[in-house]
């Protein structure tokens, strides 16, 4: 087993994070000096937390000093004679703060309230949107109102909100692709802390779309912090209590539904409950959520059209304020799922589908600690358990028809993967031709992937005419063997630097480098990133950016655990009878691995128009070499897969958006991407993937070259709001198979129709009982647009090209208990 040497990098700089913290900490002593002579502003929120791109005004006798907090909420003013002074200070999804006079040295601390859903008072003002000189990074994001305010359909999953983020797409399976990369390819966190599924890179961890603050994707010119994610970073940032009790429930009261006589349809029941153990120093927060749904499929007999799924979720987090200067927080989640019918379609009645149970665990433990001398230290530990169990309903043989699939699932699953993890980062600022923000970290992390299996035989049909004679009835027969329990574990080691360099006044130069180290790829991996900002006018009112940067793939342990699922046996038979037998598997070298490979480039004009319209326009491109994939050696015919370095991607992608603010939280926004997503070889075999083909060039089964989104929310009469979400794109892309489930017209040759979607609802808010209440009700798909979701790809198939899984015109109300103000 590879081991990390003493003098690998990520060590190197571990020692020098420590030095620089014993640095930060003596130099304390030579800041506190200066501080006589000027004012510095503390930025917080309610709990203490620095609050960093806190815009802080001053305003005195003829002059107007601006500047932004930084990580650790410091803004430092030098030379305030004369008077009196007025500070006023805001920042997104906060309460403004204004305060006069204020002092004109020393160290002023204020706090910014977050955004509540109900006022505590009403003389309060939202902070108006502007355009943040200080950001680098193409960052799109929504704050916890914006989630609870957007209509869209399956409320109770914040993935689905994802879909009205600027340059995500959503795929049929609800997994979120981030500048059209895949799923794999994005790094999500959740408080800072990574939950990507260590095994297949899947965006499984559940969350109250109540208890969410925050959501953050970034696409392009990513910090030298963040690795592994070529395609973009999503950042989950959920709340915490404060110093008052509150109490909220959603969807409590459950809906029927009538498409076999009058029957529940769902509950999705939210409870989020936070407030102080000890006022002023220990807070909490605990966000349940639940799901009970009954789906129903009218198309299919009865017997086979009812699936049953129920899910439960629970976030518990303790925030302890140890010291003023010493931060504690510790939060726990679990998620468990139940579905009857996994997947079940009308193209996969209930009995052909398994019985599926899945569960998440995710603890974590964060401390921060800000120096005197503005410097903040992160110290922080997660372990992350993610489990699976499949199970078949019967015995009886799978059997795939050109309709339909009969009998019941021929797989067995279990499988457990898991991830520990320990960061540390260190941010320091120093002054030398200008602000210089220097960030140094690591990052360690242990994975680990368990799986069994035991499978069953696959039989597959073909559409042979009524009487015929000459026509073989079986297609393709298929048998397993191996698939026993196996582990497969990694061991991954990182370390940046970076320096935001503010050079003069409205310039911005972000550089950083990244190094990344694993135990199965066994190289020494270096990351450089450089981008930077540029505002046009004194006015703020443009701003340009520009980026280049080389980001890793992290390596995926379901691929190298492929060759110990076991082999597949084909045997396929022609119309008259004849058989061939070919025997597929699959190898991995670890010697001969690469590291995925991704440049990222990306320009981007940020402008503030006439009626305080914000217009952003970027382009991004994104290109690889040395892509995971499973291909026959040299890319000829056979069954034997090897893993290998041979996928390139391309990804190019040109966004316009547009937002309009308006007081009390009120928004409109709208956005056009027109993107490319192509690979020179797009299909991922496996050995439950029965389609069978040489590698193939073309889009990814999630491409969509042009797309449009648009949501916003306004106030009617009478205390009424509107809410409205709309998205238009191009079909997503398919290939068509025969009844052996060969490739027999690649990828892209076909399409959905163009997807259509608008939703528009109602929301009354008013007080009764002694508490507030929140009632909306409206339709999903108003326009009742015949999205399908599902096709019949088999060429020989009668049904060939039949769409069907139709998302359908809904209503749907919600109802919201927001407590007491």
């Amino acid at each position: 087993m590879k081991t990390f040497r003493p003098s690998s990098p990520w060590l190197i700089v571990a020692q020098l994070l420590a030095l620089a913290i014993s640095a930060g900490a003596q130099n304390s002593a030579q800041n506190r000096a200066r501080e006589g002579d000027e004012l510095t502003i503390i930025v917080g929120d309610e709990n203490g937390v620095a609050i960093s791109g806190a815009r802080v005004v001053i305003e005195g006798p003829g002059r107007v000093i601006r500047c932004e907090s930084d990580l650790a909420g410091r803004c430092r003013f030098s030379s305030l004679s004369g008077g009196p002074w007025r500070l006023h200070v805001e920042r997104e999804a906060f309460y403004v703060l204004t305060l006069s006079p204020v002092q004109t040295s020393g160290t002023l601390e204020v706090t910014l309230v977050h955004q509540q859903e109900v006022r505590e008072t009403v003389n309060v003002l939202e902070s108006s949107p502007a355009i943040d000189p200080e950001q680098v990074s193409s960052e799109e994001q929504l704050s916890g109102l914006d989630i609870i305010n957007i209509p869209y359909p399956n409320t109770r999953d914040y993935r689905y909100v994802l879909n009205f983020i600027p340059g995500v797409v959503l795929d049929q399976t609800a997994q979120p692709h981030i500048a059209g990369g895949e799923t794999s390819q994005s790094l999500t966190e959740l408080d800072g802390f990574n939950v990507t599924q260590p095994a297949n890179g899947q965006l499984l961890v559940r969350v109250s779309t109540d208890a969410l603050r925050s959501v953050d994707v970034e696409t392009s010119r990513i910090s030298a912090r963040y690795g592994k994610g070529p395609a973009g970073v999503l950042a989950l940032g959920t709340g915490i209590g404060d110093n008052h009790y509150r109490f909220a429930a959603t969807n409590f009261v459950p809906s029927v539904q009538n498409k076999r006589g009058w029957a529940l349809d769902k509950v999705d029941p939210r409870f989020t409950f936070s407030g102080p153990i000890q006022k002023g120093r220990i807070w909490f927060f605990d966000g349940i959520d639940g799901e009970y749904d009954n789906v129903i499929i009218p198309e299919l007999p009865r017997g086979e059209d009812r699936d049953t799924v129920w899910r439960l979720g629970n976030l518990l987090k303790v925030q302890t304020n140890v010291t003023a200067r010493n931060i504690l927080t510790s939060s726990f989640l679990v998620n468990r799922l139940h579905d009857n019918h996994l997947n079940f379609s009308t193209l996969a009645p209930a009995s052909t589908r398994p019985e599926d149970n899945e569960n998440l665990y995710f603890a974590s433990l964060k401390e921060q600690h800000t120096f005197a001398a503005e410097a903040l230290f992160e110290l922080g530990v997660a372990v992350s358990r993610y489990g699976l169990d499949q199970v078949p309903l019967g015995t009886a043989p799978y059997v795939l028809t050109p309709q339909q699939a009969e009998g019941n699932y021929y797989r067995q699953a279990h499988t457990i993967a898991s991830r520990w993890q320990g960061i540390a980062n260190l941010y320091l600022p120093r002054n030398w031709h200008g602000r210089h923000d220097l960030r140094f970290g690591i990052d360690i992390d242990r994975l680990g992937y368990g799986q069994a299996f035991r499978r069953s035989s696959i039989t597959s049909l073909r559409n042979c005419p009524a009487l015929s004679l000459n026509c073989y009835p079986l297609s393709l027969f298929s048998t397993f063997s191996g698939g026993g329990p196996a582990f497969v574990a990694n061991r991954e080691a990182s370390a940046f630097v970076e320096d935001r360099w503010a050079l003069l006044a409205r310039t911005l130069i972000e550089a950083g480098v990244r190094y990344d180290r694993d135990d199965i790829v066994g190289r020494q991996l270096f990351s450089p990133r450089l981008a930077g900002s540029y505002v046009v006018d004194r006015s703020g009112d443009t701003k340009l950016s520009a980026g280049i940067g080389v980001v890793f793939q992290s390596t995926d342990l379901a691929l190298i655990a492929a060759p110990f699922a076991g082999s597949r046996s084909d045997t396929f038979f022609t119309a008259n009878g004849s058989a061939s037998t070919f025997v597929t598997s699959f190898t991995v070298d670890r010697t001969r691995l690469l590291a995925p490979r991704f440049l990222n480039w990306s320009l981007a004009l940020e402008r503030k128009l006439p009626w305080e319209i914000f217009l952003k326009t970027e382009f991004l491109e994104r290109n690889s070499i040395h892509g995971f994939v499973y291909n026959t050696p040299g890319g000829a015919g056979g069954t034997n897969f090897v893993l290998e370095n041979t996928r390139r991607d391309h990804y190019y992608g040109l966004k316009v958006d547009l937002r309009r603010m308006f007081r009390k939280r009120y928004v409109v926004t709208a956005s056009y991407m027109r993107s490319r997503s192509r690979s020179n070889q797009v299909l991922d075999y496996s050995l439950d993937n029965p389609v069978l083909s040489s590698q193939l060039a073309g889009p990814y089964p999630w491409d969509a070259p042009n797309r449009f989104v648009s949501w916003g929310w306004l106030p009617l009469v009478k205390g009424f709001d509107a809410g409205f979400s709309f998205e238009g794109r191009t079909g997503f892309p398919f290939a068509a198979v025969n009844d052996q489930q060969q490739i027999v017209r690649p990828p892209g040759t076909y399409r959905f129709p163009t997807y259509i979607s608008l939703n528009v609802h109602l929301e009354k808010r008013f007080h009764a009982l002694g508490f507030n209440w929140a009632l909306r009700g409206g339709f999903d798909n108003v326009t009742n647009r015949q999205n399908a979701f599902t096709v019949n790809n088999d060429i020989n198939s009668p049904q060939f090209l039949t769409f069907s899984n139709f998302d359908r015109r809904a209503f749907t109300a919600r109802i919201r208990f927001l407590g007491r103000k």
